[in-house]
């Protein structure tokens, strides 16, 4: 029986390299060097150990167990060369040290010659270094919201979880809402993008610009959770599904190639696979990943007709109210302003009141309305109506009580508050303040006595005065008629050039009007296109600018100065559909909206209506 050799040469091959990186591992002792960054954290937070093992041997180096501390592993990397055939490795393995109370804490060395590290940990408060974002666990649902379902990726990096107050609602309402980024320490690069929603009868607030950053343990592991704070709006009724997405970049780790040469099985797949020759012959790599948050399934009620104010324009929430007049003493004919403060939680975009309307014995003006928020969702917050109002009679004067309706989702019912009736002494006009007139001022006044004659008798003819040269009229004379043709010259020259002004704005009016005409026009198509092919986003951003190029011209501002806030000023809460539109043009930009056929056509027509008779608002 022969046998080949030659089967047994690259196995051989191996076996040898394998001897020879033992004998070298085994021909100094390793040195192991440890970091501890920071020094110094609060309780709730976690500082990191970083332990690098080098020289000819790379053994695992495990940190010792002190009470008071956990140790958890987060990553872990390798680094080879050979010199003059002696080949030598660095590891490094980074651990997250989580305080379980607080003190001081000594890490003990981990080789000869090396010092001890020493860890404070405060009882609460700020950190210093590189945690002063972090805090300690999130919120619990004192604040009002769940605890949101908690659902890892398959290989444990992240999570997304969203956070609400209630699973039924009612179409108008607006409830605040967490959306809850995790991120597992060492294996999330970054967050690439902002979280969404997903959801076609609701709409996402504006996210608060930064994000509230704490620590969180999970299976042992710990994950920094970000959690930024927003308001969700419902739309329509029905029964939905609703989930947020956050896209991810994540680091994976590679295994290394097997050699086609070697044998399945030579040395054991176990050896194969083990994570140190994992991280001795492979890498790591990032990739694009998006995490979704667990399904939340959400039931939206339509809003009751039984009971429904006449006064009633949409408001969902719980709202007080109150009024005030300026001063409790006025002239009949001066001028005060009545205050109306709403304040509370909900929909405020919806609150409007038509204040005093009319009433014997005052005028009144158009009011107008401006909201604080509250907090940086705008769900709660304070909405200020102010009108000016002038007393027409004297005596004791009363300005009814005011309403506002509402629909209360906690009591299931409308709503409609009233404000105290306010009165104010108004005084008659004082006497001084009427100017005498002319001719009673040319009246009082006698005109002088006539010089006697020096006889004592009057003169038997008229005494004349200066001569003149001819009898004909003045306005026969030649200077008199010049002076008046010369007036008359002027006055049509400056009809002219007024004329000829007029004309030009006419046409620059007009032009500025066929080209917002031909913009809108363009928008309208764009609308269609967008609905066509279900972009939400592309479809309002359109819708925007068609409605900001016909307030533009009525207004005479520049369309792209058209904002919420402008609409707020200019039409004091009678808006309510175009500032709708401008808040979801903001919101499809990243929510990633989806709606359907029919909702594309109920705003094409909204759109289309608001156009029609915006120049009468």
């Amino acid at each position: 029986m022969k046998t080949n050799l030659s089967h047994f040469r690259p196995m051989a091959a191996a076996i040898a390299a394998v001897f020879v990186l033992a004998g070298a591992a085994f021909a100094a002792p390793p040195a192991v060097t440890t970091q501890l960054e920071p020094g110094e954290i609060a309780l709730g937070q976690s500082a990191q150990l970083t332990i690098t093992v080098s020289g000819d041997g790379n053994d695992a180096v495990s940190p010792p167990a002190v009470p008071g501390l956990e140790f958890v592993s987060v990553g872990q990397s390798s680094q080879m060369e050979s010199i003059n055939g002696v080949t030598s490795s660095t590891t490094s393995e980074t651990y997250e040290v989580i305080p379980q109370r607080a003190g001081k804490f000594s890490i003990p060395a981990l080789s000869r010659g090396s010092q001890a590290l020493v860890l404070y940990v405060r009882p609460g408060g700020a950190a210093t270094g590189n945690n002063s974002g972090a805090s300690s666990l999130p919120p619990s649902a004192a604040s009002g919201l769940s605890a949101g379902q908690t659902s890892l990726t398959k290989d444990g990096t992240a999570f997304v979880r969203l956070r609400l107050p209630k699973r039924e609602l009612y179409v108008g309402e607006i409830v605040p809402v967490d959306i809850q980024v995790g991120l597992r320490a060492g294996l999330v690069a970054s967050i690439t993008g902002l979280p969404t929603l997903n959801g076609d009868a609701f709409m996402l607030n504006k996210l608060s610009s930064q994000p509230e950053q704490a620590q969180e343990s999970m299976d042992g592991q710990p994950f920094t959770v970000l959690t930024w704070h927003s308001a969700l709006a419902v739309v329509k009724p029905g029964e939905f599904s609703l989930t947020v997405e956050t896209p991810l970049t994540v680091r994976m780790r590679t295994a290394p190639q097997r050699r086609a040469h070697l044998p399945q099985g030579m040395f054991g797949d176990s050896m194969i696979d083990d994570s140190f020759f994992q991280d001795f012959f492979g890498g790591t790599t990032e990739k694009e990943i998006t995490v979704a948050s667990q399904a939340e399934a959400l039931k939206v009620l339509p809003l009751p007709t039984e009971g429904r104010p006449a006064a009633f324009d949409g408001a969902v929430g719980k709202f007080e109210v109150a009024s005030e007049l300026s001063a409790a003493q006025s002239a009949a004919g001066d001028p005060l302003t009545l205050r109306l403060k709403v304040t509370g939680a909900g929909s405020f975009d919806r609150v409007n009141s038509a204040m005093l309307g009319e009433v014997d014995g005052w005028k009144t003006y158009k009011p107008a309305a401006k909201f604080e928020p509250a907090d940086t969702a705008g769900y709660s917050g304070e909405k200020d109506f102010e009108q000016a109002v002038i007393p027409m009679q004297p005596g004791r004067q009363t300005v009814p009580a005011l309403a506002i309706s509402f629909f209360n989702p906690d009591t299931r019912r409308y709503e409609t508050k009233l404000t105290s009736p306010l009165s104010v002494e108004v005084s008659p006009v004082p006497a001084g303040s009427l100017a005498t007139t002319p001719a009673l001022a040319s009246s009082a006044s006698p005109a002088p006595p006539s010089e006697p004659p020096r006889d004592g008798l009057r003169p038997d003819q008229v005494e004349t005065g200066s001569m003149v040269a001819s009898l004909r009229p003045l306005y026969f004379q030649a200077w008199f008629v010049g002076s008046q043709s010369a007036l008359v010259l002027c006055f049509a020259g400056g009809l002219f050039f007024l004329r000829r002004n007029e004309r030009r704005a006419n046409g620059a009016d007009g032009a500025r009007r066929h080209e917002a005409s031909s913009e809108i026009a363009s928008c309208l198509a764009e609308m269609d296109a967008a609905s066509t092919a279900g972009d939400a986003a592309r479809f309002f951003q359109s819708a925007r600018v068609a409605l900001q190029q016909k307030l533009a011209a009525p207004w005479h501002i520049a369309p792209a100065s058209i904002t919420i806030a402008e609409i707020d000023a200019r039409l004091n809460g009678q808006g309510g559909e175009i500032r709708r539109v401008f808040a979801l043009a903001d919101q499809a930009a990243y929510s990633r909206q989806h709606l359907s056929t029919a909702d594309f056509n109920q705003w094409k027509e909204i759109v289309r209506e608001q156009i029609k008779h915006t120049e009468a608002l």
